[in-house]
Order: C-alpha cells, then sequence, then structure tokens
C-alpha cells in the first residue's frame, strides 16, 4: 500500500520539526511531486526499414538496395558467415530509433545514401528519414495519423492534405540525437535519470541526466559475453535504475532525482561553509549574485509554456477548419460593409436631392409672393403703371419680364407622396445594411478570436518544453536556493538549511517506499524471470533474485552464483527473460513498462549452442500471441538454430557466402 502524498508530507515534517506547509512550501519549490502517477503505456512497433548506397573496398563493391519488413514475435537476420551486414541492419534500426547508431564501423557509415525507418510510437506512425551530405547524414522526422499515408508519402506517392506532418527537417547529427532524445522521452512518458558524478580529481561533482541513449540499453541487449544484466553501462548503477524505471516502481522517478538533489544541496552546503568561513567580507557580494541568478531561473522556469493536452495534428486540423471560417466571415463582412456604404450613400443622395427640390420651392413661392416698391439696385420707387401691368399683364415690377406659372400655394405640395415614400424605403435599406453589417462584424470576430485561441494552443503544441528542460530548470532552482539558505545574510551560523533537510527526509521516505514495492514487484518479475528462464533452456534453474543495485542472484543445482559469474549463454538468455518478464507483468498490471522491442546481436557467438539458440527464439516466437506487442529482431551466424524454426516469412538469409543486403 503506498503512502498519500499527505501521509509521506506528515512524515517530513515529523522528521525535520518544520510544520508542514513549510515542507509543502520546499517541496514545492524543489518541484518534487510525492503522488504517484500511473506511467503511460509505451509501446514501439518497427514496421519497415529501407536503405540504399554504394559499398566499396570490398570484394562484393556496388549499389546495394534492400527492404526489410518486420511483424510481431521474432524476426532473424541469418547468413553463414560473420560481417555479413546482420548487425549493420540492427545498427540502422538503432540509428534511426535511438538517434545514434550504438556500433556501426566508421567505415560502413558513408556507403548509406537513404536510409528510412518506418515506426509506431504508441501506436502513432512515425518515420526516420537519414540522407548522406557532404557534412555527413541529415534527417528528417515525420508523423502520421495512418500508416499507409505515411508509407505512400516515403515512396514518393501523393497524400491527403495534412496525412503526413513534418516534426523535424533537415537535422544536423547533433540536432537529430538531440531531437529524437527529446521525442523518445516525451512520447514514452520517461524521467530523466539523474546522478552526480564527481570530477576528475576532484571531490566535488556535478548532477548530470540520463535520457534517452541510456533506456535504449534496455531494447538492444548486452551481447552475450557482457556481465551487465540491462542497458549498455554500470556506471552510476544505471542498469538497476533503468530496470526499476521499466518496472514502474511508483515514486521511482522522483526517488532518483531527490538522491542527485541531495548530493548537489550537500555539496553546496560544505562549499558554502568552507567559502563563507574564509570569506566573510565576499558573503553579501556572493549571495547577491546568486540570487540573481535564482531569480532569473525562476522567471524562466515560470516563462515556460504549457503543453497543450491535445495533439499537435488533432490542432492544425481545428487551426485550417477556423481560418477557413474565418476567411469567409472576413469576405461576408467585406460585402456586407460594401452594401452598407451604398445603401447609406443613396440614402444621402436622395435626402439632398429632395431637400433642395423643397427649398428651391419655398424660394420660389417666398420671392413671388413678394410686392417690391422700390429697385433693389438703385432704390428708386416704382411706378405705378409699372405695378398695373404686373396686375394686368402679369409683367415683372423690378425687370419687366413675364412673370412665370404660379408655383403651389402650399409646402404640403412641393413634396410628392412618392418622394417620401422612396426616402423612407431607402431609409429602411440602410439600417437593414447596417444590422447585416453588425452582425457580420460580430460573426467575423467570433471567428478571429476562435483562430487567436486555437494558433496559441498550436504554438504551445509546438513549441512545448520537453520534460528534461523542466527538472533541469527545477534542479538548478534548487540549487540555488540551496546555495542561499547556506548563505546567510546576517552572521555565519553552522546549520543544516531547511532545504537540504527536507530532501534529506524526503529521499528516506522515498527510499522505504520504492524499497517495498521493489521488493513487492521484483517478486513477481522473479517467478516470471525463472519460469521463462528454464523455459529459454536453464534446465537446473531452481530461482532468481533480482536486486536494486542492478545485479541478479541465480541459483541453479540449490548453489547460488552472482550474475556475471554464470555462463555467457545463461547471462543472454536471463536478459531476454528479464524483458519478458516485465512485458508480462505489465501486461498483468495494465500499466505500460518495456516498450516491447528487443534486439540482439549475435547470441550465439558466446558459449549458447545452436541448439539453446534455438529453444530461445521458438520460446520467443510462441509469445508473439501472449504478448501481442513482443518484438524481437536476432542477428546470428547460426543458421542451422534459426531454419525449420521460424516461420520463413519471418527469416531474411544469405547462406552462399555473401552479404545480407
Amino acid at each position: 500500500m503506498i503512502p498519500t502524498a499527505t501521509q509521506i508530507v506528515e512524515q517530513i515534517s515529523e522528521k525535520t520539526g518544520l510544520p508542514v506547509d513549510r515542507v509543502e512550501t520546499i517541496l514545492s519549490a524543489q518541484g518534487v511531486s510525492l503522488f504517484p502517477t500511473a506511467p503511460p503505456r509505451r509501446s514501439i512497433d518497427i514496421r519497415r526499414l529501407s536503405f540504399s548506397g554504394q559499398r566499396v573496398n570490398t570484394k562484393w563493391d556496388g549499389p546495394f538496395e534492400a527492404i526489410f519488413t518486420f511483424q510481431y514475435g521474432v524476426t532473424a537476420l541469418i547468413t553463414d558467415a560473420n560481417l555479413r551486414g546482420k548487425s549493420s541492419v540492427l545498427e540502422l534500426i538503432t540509428w534511426a530509433l535511438r538517434g545514434s547508431p550504438r556500433s556501426l564501423r566508421d567505415d560502413v557509415r558513408p556507403w548509406f545514401e537513404r536510409i528510412v525507418l518506418e515506426y509506431a510510437i504508441n501506436g502513432q506512425p512515425m518515420a526516420v528519414r537519414l540522407r548522406r551530405s557532404e557534412e555527413g547524414h541529415r534527417a528528417d522526422v515525420y508523423r502520421a495519423n495512418e500508416a499507409e499515408a505515411l508509407a505512400s508519402f516515403l515512396d514518393g506517392e501523393p497524400v491527403p492534405v495534412g496525412g503526413v506532418h513534418v516534426l523535424a527537417e533537415d537535422l544536423s547529427t547533433e540536432d537529430f540525437k538531440e531531437f529524437q532524445d527529446q521525442l523518445m522521452m516525451a512520447s514514452l512518458g520517461l524521467d530523466p535519470i539523474s546522478n552526480f558524478q564527481k570530477r576528475k580529481g576532484s571531490a566535488d561533482g556535478d548532477a548530470r541526466e540520463n535520457t534517452w541513449p541510456a533506456y535504449f540499453g534496455g531494447l538492444y541487449l548486452p551481447r552475450a559475453g557482457s556481465d551487465i544484466l540491462f542497458g549498455d553501462t554500470v556506471f552510476a548503477a544505471l542498469p538497476a535504475r533503468i530496470l526499476q524505471m521499466f518496472c514502474n516502481v511508483p515514486l521511482m522517478g522522483e526517488q532518483i532525482r531527490l538522491t542527485t538533489l541531495k548530493k548537489v544541496l550537500q555539496q553546496d552546503q560544505a562549499n558554502q561553509r568552507r567559502r563563507l568561513s574564509e570569506d566573510a567580507a565576499a558573503r553579501a557580494s556572493d549571495r547577491q549574485t546568486t540570487l540573481e541568478s535564482f531569480r532569473a531561473v525562476e522567471a524562466q522556469l515560470a516563462a515556460l509554456p504549457t503543453t497543450s493536452a491535445r495533439s499537435y495534428a488533432a490542432i492544425i486540423g481545428d487551426v485550417r477548419d477556423a481560418e477557413a471560417i474565418w476567411r469567409t466571415a472576413s469576405a461576408a463582412r467585406r460585402a456586407t460593409q460594401i452594401t452598407f456604404d451604398e445603401a447609406k450613400e443613396i440614402r444621402q443622395a436622395e435626402e439632398l436631392r429632395v431637400n433642395n427640390q423643397r427649398e428651391t420651392a419655398l424660394a420660389e413661392l417666398l420671392f413671388h409672393g413678394l410686392s417690391p416698391k422700390h429697385c433693389p439696385r438703385c432704390e428708386q420707387s416704382i411706378g405705378v403703371s409699372r405695378q398695373q401691368r404686373e396686375v394686368d399683364d402679369h409683367e415683372c415690377s423690378v425687370c419687366a419680364r413675364e412673370l412665370p406659372p404660379v408655383q403651389p400655394e402650399s409646402a404640403e405640395e412641393l413634396e410628392p407622396e412618392e418622394t417620401e415614400d422612396s426616402l423612407v424605403a431607402l431609409k429602411a435599406a440602410e439600417a437593414a445594411a447596417q444590422q447585416s453589417l453588425e452582425n457580420a462584424n460580430l460573426h467575423e470576430q467570433a471567428s478571429r478570436d476562435t483562430l487567436q485561441k486555437l494558433t496559441n494552443e498550436l504554438t504551445l503544441a509546438s513549441v512545448s518544453q520537453e520534460r528534461a528542460e523542466r527538472e533541469a530548470l527545477k534542479l538548478e532552482l534548487a540549487r540555488l536556493e540551496g546555495r542561499l539558505e547556506s548563505m546567510p545574510s546576517t552572521a555565519y551560523a553552522d546549520e543544516t538549511p531547511e532545504t537540504l533537510r527536507v530532501v534529506d527526509a524526503a529521499c528516506d521516505a522515498l527510499n522505504q517506499i520504492t524499497q517495498k514495492a521493489a521488493l513487492d514487484i521484483f517478486a513477481d518479475l522473479n517467478a516470471q524471470i525463472a519460469k521463462m528462464g528454464r523455459e529459454f533452456g536453464i534446465d537446473n534453474l531452481d530461482s532468481v533474485e533480482l536486486n536494486r543495485n542492478g545485479g541478479m542472484q541465480v541459483t541453479t543445482a540449490g548453489v547460488p552464483t552472482p550474475f556475471k559469474k554464470v555462463s555467457g549463454g545463461e547471462r543472454l538468455r536471463l536478459r531476454v527473460a528479464v524483458v519478458i518478464a516485465l512485458l508480462r507483468v505489465g501486461q498483468k498490471s495494465g500499466v505500460g513498462s518495456h516498450p516491447g522491442l528487443v534486439l540482439l546481436d549475435s547470441p550465439g557467438a558466446d558459449e549458447l549452442a545452436t541448439e539453446d539458440e534455438t529453444t530461445l527464439l521458438k520460446e520467443l516466437d510462441g509469445l508473439k500471441d501472449e504478448l501481442p506487442g513482443l518484438q524481437v529482431v536476432i542477428a546470428s551466424a547460426e543458421p542451422d538454430a534459426v531454419l525449420g524454426h521460424l516461420p520463413d516469412e519471418s527469416i531474411y538469409s544469405r547462406l552462399d557466402g555473401g552479404p545480407l543486403w
């Protein structure tokens, strides 16, 4: 039974003597989470490897082109001699998945013009394409919704718009290694494995992180002659830590990180004590510098974007739809604006015309009603005779010209009903156009807001920071805070900082929790490993016992023996048994653990007889029904161990002394 986060905090509080809220504040500042979360399911399925190039400086010089497809179960690469290209196929798979090959020969690497690996991570179709250039091989990384669309794209065939997404393009050797590291760690939900490494010739050291290349050692198993149980190296107890991470021991990742953090803080405290005791005058300056660095890292951590909960493909699809809606809304708004402007212009012109007409009529009516007594220019009196002629002959008494026809007698007769109705209709049309424009503006703004929201989400999904970056900043923040706490601004006091006390207590608490959880999980694993070991041909195997330092005690015929002391063939079979046990336990618990891909190179090269290799391969291939996600790719120079024991479609062979490809 795993304690709750609250129970763990209370335990730390009791041990340190600090209030619970202070413990929670310190743990939060270090980015420590005490909630045991179930890891995501992890799977890697390789589907097709194709490559081409030019072989030089061999007896088989010339162009080559090859395609290998992989199903579930065992795929065997066999030749009747060594140095015929079997291991190179494993190295090409490793290159594409790991970001760099493990041991591909330098004289062989330039042969390859083009390498393409199609695979899937947790069911998501992916591909890596490597192309030779003058500076070295350049890499492209793709993701698709459908494996068929991705295969068509890689074969140069047309695919639907949005069917294939470019995750990275034209990466250099180093950039591709870093990109694949971050991609795999994030996609498989793996935590960096931190450790404290001392500098050469010094008691001091630094926090280091082991990421995807280290984990890959749990997929590409060591050769039979190696005495390492898991991974590529025993440095920093990596085999044990990789094993426990693949076992999904609750809070294991946090316990590993806190252990490293504790060493960093202890080192910083010791160094600060020494510096403060030697030069008290420099404390204020050191503290200020450290505080500025702390605030800068704190600001950098706070500025990291929050990762979108949705997939990149889903977001970009919504962005395209939103863009189309926005463009349509914008076009409709512009058309409505034009309609409104035209209606307004027509209405204003009509009003102007009507007003001019009315004013002219009123002016004429006014002037016609006048009876002037003097000339408006010279002010001389108008004679009676002229006034009489105006009455009798309709001749203007001022200019002596004939008067125009009599105008309407009222203003109402100057404004016909048709004119009024026309103006009312134009105003109604303008009001309707204005309402349509307002509606179009609202629709366009809503579509623009939706597009902006999706664009922001896409930006976050595209540039989402990786777990390693965040953890590195948290670790740096913890280191700086530890330095600040060990650098008091007042007189120096030789006390253990609260942060170190809390981290130390948290380490002890998590160590007890993970130790008990590991024992429970290891008990199940031990039973599975022993069972598989016997099925793989270790007839006198009584039991095995994994331990947390990465070793294994093997009891055969009643005699316990360390793992590194058993034969090379037995070590190989036990390593494979560990992977199968991890998959079985993971399937039983419903929680992903090992990704299910295993690469084996030359199992018969070190003390593994042909019949034992046959037994191993038959048993592994027989597990594909029980473990449908299991893929084993094996390179063997023992044809008799393979032919007739695996399906023909699972074998790639060259048995005339020539190269496999």
